[in-house]
């Protein structure tokens, strides 16, 4: 079996190789220079250090005298690679505290991005770094250790140069395996996969049941929104020949407000039956009058007080529990007219 190319031994020992003037500059600097060596251990072959057209050729892919003119902040690799006809363009970056890589297979626009923190992967205090200095340290300080070159090299690996070559074939190189997470098992529902919110529920009435107190039972015929008002265009009383309406309930909507009026919530003739169940009398709308509180009544026939008496009758008798008392005569009392 052959040796691993991207040893982080191997890696140390070609990356001088590839350096025109055996200088790191800058932190940023290491770090460019460290995936350019990893991609020229793959076989990626470098054609330029900008972003024009002009395809260059570099024996052993050796850095040209100019390509750390725009560092720290910015380098530029392009390359091409002999199991692809494809041109790569890499770029590197540097963002406040951390360091971005950027690849693009420039024909068919495919991205990829590595982004890491600087200061994980190298010792700001190591650079600037002369490689052939007399007194110069191992290499490998600069980047921490090995294990942390490890630790990169499979991000590269991983995050570029898998996606831009999938299958690249070189001997002492294999791919990396992607970690199966939970997140990779049960990716995050789409709006699509969303379930649909639940609708409200629209009650149904059931006559069995005191859900619905101030509806009409379904079994009295429906009210004729037509006839609704028609008691006051009557002068003549009912003639009580005449058949009963096919519309109950129509004797008491005019503007002789009775306990059987409509807005009392069509109560039966013996003043009792559908009322609401949130207050004394019933007619309040919820929490109108709190439990223990002081109540007056506000309705006919409640609190106690008994029903106003009919307005008709036999001999002009009043007729209890129906309609209110016959209030057109003036007050007991010496009131000659009303604006005296």
């Amino acid at each position: 079996m052959a040796n691993d190319i991207l040893d982080p031994a191997a890696i140390i020992s070609l990356l001088p190789t590839l350096l025109p003037q055996k200088t790191l500059s800058s932190s940023q600097a290491a770090l460019a220079v460290l995936l350019h060596t990893v991609l020229s251990a793959v076989a990626f072959r470098l054609v330029g250090v900008d972003d024009t057209q002009t395809t260059n050729s570099y024996p052993n892919n050796v850095l040209p005298e100019n390509w750390d003119q725009h560092g720290p902040g910015n380098f530029t690799f392009r390359y091409k690679h002999d199991q692809s006809s494809l041109e790569f363009i890499v770029k590197v970056s540097k963002l406040g505290d951390r360091t971005v890589f950027n690849a693009i297979a420039v024909e068919n626009n495919k991205a990829v991005s590595l982004d890491i923190t600087t200061n994980d992967f190298v010792s700001p205090s190591f650079f600037p770094h002369h490689l052939g200095a007399a007194d110069a340290q191992p290499l490998v300080h600069g980047y921490i250790s090995s294990t942390r070159i490890t630790d990169l090299v499979s991000q590269f690996k991983l995050k570029i140069v898998q996606p831009l070559i999938p299958g690249l074939r070189k001997e002492g190189y294999t791919e990396a395996s992607i970690p199966v997470t939970s997140s990779s098992q049960a990716p995050a529902p789409t709006p699509a996969m969303q379930p649909a919110p639940a609708q409200p529920r629209i009650p149904r009435f059931n006559p069995d049941e005191d859900e619905f107190p101030l509806r009409a039972p379904s079994h009295f015929p429906p009210r004729n929104p037509l006839e609704i008002g028609r008691r006051d265009l009557d002068p003549i009383p009912r003639n009580p020949f005449n058949p009963p309406s096919v519309f109950p309930g129509g004797d008491d909507d005019g503007m002789f407000v009775g306990p059987n009026h409509p807005i009392f919530g069509m109560r039966g003739g013996n003043g009792s039956g559908m009322r609401g169940p949130w207050s004394p009398d019933g007619f309040l709308p919820p929490m109108g009058a709190p439990p223990g509180a002081r109540f007056d009544p506000i309705g006919p026939g409640t609190g106690g007080i008994p029903a106003f008496p009919g307005r008709g009758g036999i001999g002009g008798r009043p007729r209890p529990g129906l309609d209110p008392d016959n209030d057109e005569f003036m007050p007991p009392g010496p009131h000659s007219d009303m604006f005296s």
